[in-house]
């Protein structure tokens, strides 16, 4: 998704929050309308980590969407506008309406938040090193493969020769 369209989403569902907390809604409509913000914002923070560590392939050509100064100035504001809306978020949790979730419940989501993107990240590894070492398996057993072949081929012409003396 692009970074308009997706800001677009996060903003939508941030005023979706502020209206379910101000309309004093269910406690389960306020997490449903969080976490809806979460993910946005997780996509968000993705887009933002694949702009800055974009690399092409080795045989990819080298092209550029925009210009630098468009580029960063897109990151700086998808950060800010970010930033900013965790800080009400935050607020709202430890001083506002949210605080019904518990005293701790800003640093229980913030917690949880960051295990299971620490979870996720050790999955994207570990299947990283499984593939890796999937492909070093399938080379080697094509050098064994090719080594066994050359030496059956030798052994056999070794064979042939000595019995046609």
């Amino acid at each position: 998704m692009d970074p308009i369209t997706l800001m677009a989403t996060i903003t939508a569902s941030y005023n979706g929050l502020k209206k379910a907390v101000a309309m004093g809604r269910e406690v389960q409509d306020i997490v449903k309308q969080l976490g809806k913000w979460a993910e946005g914002a997780d996509q968000m923070y993705s887009w933002i980590r694949n702009q800055e560590i974009k690399k092409p392939g080795l045989f990819q050509a080298i092209k550029f969407d925009k210009s630098e100064t468009a580029e960063a100035l897109d990151i700086a504001a998808a950060k800010l506008q970010l930033q900013q809306m965790e800080e009400e978020i935050k607020v709202m949790f430890v001083y506002g309406e949210l605080q019904a979730l518990g005293s701790n419940g800003y640093s229980d989501f913030i917690r949880s938040r960051k295990e299971i993107r620490e979870k996720r990240q050790r999955m994207i590894r570990d299947q990283i090193r499984r593939r890796q070492k999937f492909v070093e398996n399938l080379f080697l057993g094509f050098i064994v493969l090719i080594a066994t072949s050359v030496f059956g081929y030798l052994l056999i012409a070794i064979l042939l020769w000595w019995f046609r003396r």
